[in-house]
């Protein structure tokens, strides 16, 4: 058993401590069974499983925010650890590894990841000096040394991420088509679409099941009929799919009739994929073959049976379209899955299945909206970012990313549109500041840095252009639904601008409302979002 001393601000132990998204990680960097619980101050974790684990848990982050951070592994003891203390050295661990890893020791000592890394370490050594006659001191220390090493870490993760995107795009390195962003599928408005095409490098555009054939054997193709010839006529690349994906958005109502009945479900997956690839091979660039099957929390497929499905949809979307780019989806890229479904499956475990069984896709995609207190969507740091997509460089394939952060904190009315009618805790972090307009654009350029400075990814797409009823993570289009632009347009356009070499102003100021100034496209050109490049 894992304990911990928990105190509050006052330095007092906590009487109060809520556990959100609170998991524990095994040696081999998965999610393990267990039972958490906090009381008197002390939070107890009650493994299944021998062997040391790592805590992650939501937890306060000074100016940071509200993030969920872990600790490193620890071995079971009956004397309490110190929270803080144990999160603080993670944070200095992975600060200093990836100096090292990224052999950027040398930096000046003026640089504010040096005197940050500096000032932690000091910070850590006098709490760790203090843990056993004061605690209660040891832990005040122990969040200034996490705080700073927190923001040090941050700073390096830019100014490394600086460094790569400078060279890349000296070298002429960039991917022929690096920038993206996701439009609904009912998303018809000419003005919109004028923006995705002067300012984006691919459009992804979600297909439903649910939607296209809401009636067994009804298909309704209009709407995607309509975006595959708008598609053609624009020359615009076409991102499709996922074709198939268990999320209750995306499944038909009448599919469930058959959840325990393996192979009449894959008899039906078979048939669809093969009509739909068919219908659209001529205009689709590439395909968004399956997505989050590893996750397998709706259904109670096996291993093989998750396996033999991700096979087989690869296999038909290249015999009908071998020229195309087959790209396989993981959602919740951190696995906290894991720890509560034996029958799923971690993502780089899945990841490295698909490879060693040699199924035939193109591309690894990581789907990563953050900022919903939804499972996998809850705040991290930037530095976790890029770690992440960092265990994925390893399998030798091409890796696509999609991200998505709101603009406003996302409310519980707005999240129990999702998957049951249990209470929501809306507290599910955030980065800096409470989500806002201005902190979503500073979020989306780090993150884009972070993202296309890295020589594997060969794709970035923002999760949604426009805010709709049916989005994912509310409130994260770079659009509100009134059509008027937030400033993460502006900075995203800008991006662009960067990276393609181009100076000027970086798409505008937003609009002012209905008949007042520029919306969507802007009254004449460069008021907003439809404004050409």
């Amino acid at each position: 058993m894992l304990r911990f001393y928990v105190f509050d601000h006052d330095g007092l132990p906590a009487s109060a401590w809520p556990l959100r998204n609170a998991y524990i990680v095994g040696a081999d960097g998965n999610a393990m069974r267990c039972e958490i619980a906090f009381r008197n101050g002390i939070l107890d974790v009650h493994k299944r499983d021998a062997g040391a684990a790592a805590l992650a848990l939501q937890h306060p982050a000074g100016d940071l925010g509200e993030l969920t951070l872990q600790t490193c592994l620890l071995p079971d003891r009956e004397e309490p650890y110190i929270l803080a203390l144990e999160l603080a050295r993670h944070r200095l661990m992975t600060l200093y590894a990836k100096l090292e890893d990224w052999q950027l020791f040398e930096l000046p000592e003026d640089h504010p990841v040096t005197k940050r890394s500096e000032t932690a370490r000091k910070k850590f050594i006098e709490a760790l000096c203090l843990a056993g006659e004061s605690p209660e001191q040891a832990s005040r220390l122990a969040g200034e040394s996490l705080h700073t090493a927190l923001d040090g870490s941050e700073e390096l993760a830019l100014a490394h991420s600086e460094m790569l995107l400078n060279r890349r795009i000296a070298l002429g390195a960039l991917p022929k088509s690096p920038l993206g962003c996701g439009a609904a599928l009912e998303l018809r408005d000419e003005r919109v679409r004028a923006g995705l095409r002067s300012q984006f490098d691919f459009v992804q555009v979600p297909m439903p099941w649910k939607a296209l054939c809401p009636e067994e054997g009804n298909y309704q193709w209009g709407l995607m009929d309509d975006w595959a010839e708008w598609s053609a006529a624009q020359r615009v690349p076409l991102v499709a799919g996922p074709l198939i994906a268990f999320e209750p958005g995306e499944l038909p109502d009448w599919l469930y009739i058959w959840e325990h009945d393996y192979d009449t479900v894959r008899d039906m997956i078979y048939e669809h994929v093969e009509r739909v690839v068919e219908r659209y091979k001529n205009t689709v660039t590439a395909w968004n073959v399956v997505s989050g099957l590893h996750v397998n929390k709706h259904f109670t497929f096996n291993f093989e049976q998750l396996m033999d499905l991700t096979r087989m949809c690869t296999m038909l979307v290249k015999k009908a379209q071998p020229a195309c780019k087959a790209i396989v989806e993981l959602r919740q890229p951190f696995g906290e899955y894991y720890g509560e479904n034996q029958r799923s499956i971690p993502p780089l475990m899945y990841a490295d299945l698909l490879v060693q069984s040699s199924i035939g896709f193109d591309a690894l995609s990581i789907r990563y909206p953050m900022g919903q207190a939804m499972p996998g969507q809850h705040t991290r740091d930037l530095m976790q970012l890029s770690n992440m997509l960092d265990q994925f460089s390893h399998f030798g394939k091409p890796v696509h990313v999609t991200l998505g952060v709101p603009s406003e904190p996302v409310t519980p009315m707005m999240i129990a549109r999702a998957e049951s009618n249990d209470p929501v805790d809306a507290e599910a972090g955030y980065w800096r500041r409470p989500w806002s307009g201005v902190v979503q654009s500073h979020w989306l350029e780090a993150a884009l840095q972070i993202a296309v400075s890295k020589p594997y990814i060969d794709a970035v797409a923002w999760h949604d252009l426009v805010d709709h009823p049916h989005i994912e993570l509310p409130l994260s289009g770079l659009v509100g639904e009134d059509l008027q632009a937030r400033p993460a347009w502006r900075r995203l356009v800008g991006f662009r601008r960067h990276l393609l070499g181009q100076s000027g102003e970086g798409g505008g100021e937003a609009g002012g409302g209905a008949g007042g100034g520029a919306g969507v496209a802007g009254a004449g050109g460069a008021g907003g979002v439809g404004a050409g490049s």
